[in-house]
């Protein structure tokens, strides 16, 4: 529990994911625009024991014409509690809403219309219909198969582009630090690091052929690397060393990417190791 302008907030600790599908079952079922709901993700596989951070996630199909009553309003959600925070996306035929209520259950809604349902088969690694009353949908149903989602794809032109943009980066944000632009010299270093991430990803992708992990894992050993390194304080030096073990660990996935892949910190590494002579120098 905790307080709110001093009132006492329930905080969702436990399994809250059955009553919450029920309730979803009610909310939908009572609009004749919506003609089906389907159950998604670990929710809805028998072989993935939910717990308190499992979301519901679900697919809600609506009736052509009617998909701004709930895409992107936030109305609907009224019955279901006190909406906290929420990210909304499409992709061009599915709407998705993801929301999290202020006692932290957490709903990953995909909104798609009748029609575009049927020409875009829809992909869950497990799914169960919780109510239909569409023949299109049922019958794309059982034409529908279901398995891993499958892996962050990364073409050659965008893996090279990727790393254009990060060794330019990576002197940018030297360049930074010697002109004591500090505030722009450490987002610039947390974006090098966050590239190294998400490369480190597109390649535990890779290794297991999907997109979704529901534990860490390969991830996992990955950011070891990251804390068996120092800390870098947001000074000039700290920034200078949060770079250098940027460059470093991007080259050593890059190689892990491609055989063909050649290092490429050098240049940038004796760059850092001039600007840290020159602020050794200003510090005398």
């Amino acid at each position: 529990m905790t307080k709110k302008e001093g009132q006492i907030m329930m905080i969702q600790t436990g399994l809250w994911q059955a009553q919450a599908i029920q309730d979803l079952v009610a909310l939908f079922e009572a609009h004749e625009a919506v003609r089906a709901l389907l159950l998604k993700g670990s929710c809805a596989n028998p072989t993935i024991e939910a717990d308190t951070w499992s979301d519901v996630d679900v697919t809600i199909v609506v009736a052509d014409g009617t998909l701004g009553e709930f895409f992107p309003s936030l109305h609907w959600l009224a019955p279901l509690g006190e909406v906290y925070t929420f990210s909304q996306s499409s992709n061009g035929y599915m709407n998705t809403t993801r929301v999290c209520f202020t006692d932290f259950r957490r709903f990953d809604c995909a909104f798609v219309e009748e029609s575009a349902f049927e020409a875009h088969p829809l992909q869950s690694e497990a799914l169960r219909p919780l109510f239909s009353r569409s023949s299109l949908v049922d019958e794309a149903l059982d034409r529908a198969t279901f398995g891993p989602l499958p892996a962050s794809e990364l073409t050659q032109e965008q893996f090279e582009q990727m790393c254009n943009d990060f060794w330019f980066k990576g002197m940018l944000t030297t360049s930074k630090v010697m002109r004591g632009d500090l505030l722009i010299a450490t987002h610039l270093a947390l974006e090098l690091l966050q590239d190294t991430c998400v490369l480190a990803m597109v390649l535990r992708d890779r290794a297991t052929g999907t997109s979704h992990h529901r534990a860490g894992g390969q991830g996992n050993a990955f950011i070891a690397q990251l804390d068996a390194a120092p800390p870098h304080p947001f000074t000039a030096a700290g920034i200078l060393d949060s770079v250098q073990q940027s460059c470093v660990l991007f080259d050593d996935l890059g190689q892990q990417w491609s055989p063909d892949y050649h290092e490429q910190r050098h240049p940038l590494l004796a760059w850092i190791s001039f600007a840290r002579e020159m602020l050794a120098g200003r510090a005398e």
